[in-house]
C-alpha cells in the first residue's frame, strides 16, 4: 500500500486528470455529434445504440489513452538514476506490480466516470425504455479488463524502453488496428489484442443489403473470448514483469 501511494504521490503532477478529462471530453463529443444527426426513428433502440458506439469509440480512443497513462506513470524513472535508487529498496517485481495497480485504479475511476456520464446522456437524450443498468455495469467491468490488458503491455512497453516513443506508436497502432478489427471475422479478431474492445461488445448490428434495414440486439461475450481475454493479460504480465526484472539498471 505505501508504494501504491507513493505511486499517487508522484504522478500528482502528471496531468494525469486532464489526460482523464480530454478522454472522457472526446468521447462525449463523438457520441453527441453521432447522436445529434439521427432521426427520432433511429433512436427508437437508442441504449443498444449507445453501447455499439461506446465499443467502437472505446477501440479508437482508449488504446492511446492506455498507453499516455502508461507512459506518464513510468517514464520518470527512466530519467537519471531513478530505477536503481528505487530498486535499493524494494524489489523490482513489487514496483512493477504497484504501478500495475496504479494503472487499475485510475483507469476504473475513468471508465466509471465514463459510464455515469454516458447513462446520463442517453438519459437525457429519452431513450425509450429503462436504462439498463445491470449492462452499464458488466460493460464498466469488460472495458476496465480489455484496458488492463492492453496497460499489462503499454507498462511493459514504457518500463522497458527509455524513449516513450516506442509505446505511444504502438498505443496509436493499437487504436488503428482496433477500429479496423471490428470489420474482421471474430476468428481474427480473437489474434488481434486491441480488437477485444469490439470482441466484448454487449450490443451487435446487422445490416440487411436486401432490405437495407439495420437491425440491433444484445448478445453476451463468448465465453472463449472471456478465457483468451485473461490468457493475453497473463500474457503481458508475465513477459513485462521478466523483462523488467531483468532490466539492467
Amino acid at each position: 500500500m505505501k508504494l501504491l501511494g507513493l505511486e499517487f504521490y508522484k504522478c500528482r503532477r502528471r496531468k494525469v486528470v486532464l489526460v482523464c478529462a480530454a478522454v472522457l471530453a472526446a468521447e462525449l463529443l463523438w457520441f453527441g455529434a453521432y447522436l445529434a444527426r439521427q432521426d427520432p426513428e433511429d433512436l427508437l433502440h437508442g441504449w443498444m445504440l449507445l453501447f455499439y458506439n461506446l465499443a467502437m469509440i472505446d477501440a479508437i480512443i482508449l488504446p492511446i489513452s492506455v498507453a499516455t497513462l502508461a507512459s506518464r506513470n513510468c517514464e520518470l524513472e527512466h530519467k537519471g538514476a531513478s530505477l536503481k535508487l528505487l530498486e535499493t529498496m524494494v524489489t523490482p517485481g513489487r514496483l512493477y506490480l504497484a504501478k500495475l495497480s496504479w494503472g487499475a485504479l485510475v483507469l476504473a475511476a475513468l471508465l466509471i466516470i465514463r459510464s455515469a456520464l454516458f447513462l446520463g446522456m442517453g438519459l437525457w437524450a429519452g431513450f425509450v425504455g429503462a436504462a439498463p443498468l445491470g449492462r452499464f455495469g458488466v460493460f464498466t467491468l469488460l472495458s476496465w479488463a480489455v484496458s488492463m490488458m492492453i496497460y499489462g503491455l503499454q507498462q511493459g512497453l514504457s518500463l522497458r524502453f527509455a524513449n516513450q516513443a516506442v509505446a505511444l506508436v504502438c498505443g496509436i497502432f493499437g487504436s488503428f488496428i482496433g477500429i479496423m478489427s471490428m470489420l474482421f471475422p471474430p476468428s481474427l479478431v480473437r489474434c488481434v489484442p486491441w480488437g477485444y474492445y469490439g470482441l466484448m461488445a454487449l450490443a451487435r448490428m446487422e445490416w440487411d443489403p436486401d432490405t437495407r434495414f439495420t437491425q440491433f440486439f444484445w448478445q453476451w461475450p463468448q465465453p472463449l473470448d472471456l478465457v483468451l481475454l485473461a490468457l493475453w493479460a497473463v500474457l503481458f504480465f508475465i513477459v513485462g514483469r521478466t523483462l523488467f526484472v531483468r532490466k539492467e539498471v
